[in-house]
Parts: structure tokens; sequence; C-alpha cells
């Protein structure tokens, strides 16, 4: 059982992927916008861009957005990070936002993760966080 278990850990671990984030910024000045991930090239639309660039005025904005999934958060909920990244996906989800919060974490959950990824799939990646290695 214990060797299942390691197993299973290097299999979910496997699944997290490698990353360079880039600024909004630079991504709009690109002719053909792209990020790598786990060293292949990950086109990104400029439909993408202009819609984050029309909800917010932050051109420093990291992409991409992370959808962290947590083995120890209730299945189906994701957490986002960043005071930018909640503002720009409670925008989308028509959450309304204390303008004066000063949160660093959304979480949100499979009907939500739905909506966002339907505006945003180049522009945000999922992200596999699990526990330390049972032995």
């Amino acid at each position: 059982m214990i060797y299942m278990d390691r197993e299973i850990y290097r299999f979910l671990h496997s699944l997290n992927i490698n990353f360079r984030k880039k600024t909004l910024r630079e991504l709009l000045e690109e002719e053909k916008p792209y990020v790598v991930i786990n060293g292949k090239r990950h086109r990104i639309k400029k439909r993408e861009l202009n819609l984050l660039k029309g909800l917010t005025d932050n051109l420093d904005l990291r992409i991409p957005i992370v959808l962290e999934i947590d083995a120890s958060l209730e299945s189906g909920t994701v957490k986002i990070s960043g005071r930018e990244e909640v503002k720009i996906i409670s925008k989308i989800l028509g959450r309304e936002i204390n303008p004066f919060s000063e949160e660093n974490s959304l979480y949100i959950y499979k009907p939500e993760v739905r909506i966002v990824r339907r505006h945003l799939p180049t522009t945000t990646v999922y992200l596999f966080k699990i526990g330390p290695v049972i032995e």
C-alpha cells in the first residue's frame, strides 16, 4: 500500500507544469504572444490579452494566471492567488469586490472554473498541489 501511495504521489507531482510567466505588457507587444510551458511554446490568444487589458490597468500582471488545485481543499475547489488576479477573476465571475480589500486569495468552484476557462483558456493554467509523501 505504501508503494502505491508513493506512485500516486509521483504521478500527481508529474502533472505539475513548469513555466515562466510574462507580463501582460510583454505579451501585448509580441506579434505572436506565447509563454513556455514544459519546454514548449504555448500560444496566447490576443483576444484574451485584450480582455485582460480591459479588466485591469496593471500591465505588470503576470501571465499565465494560476488556478491552483490543492488536495487539502474540498473537492472541486480552486484557489487563485494575487491581488490583481483576484480582482480580474472576480470581474469575470460578476462578483462584487470591495475596492479597499486587500484580499490576496479567492476560492472558486467547478461551475465558476468553467466560466473562467471559457473566457481565459490560454491565459490560465492548472497547478496541482499535493501534500507530503506518505511513508
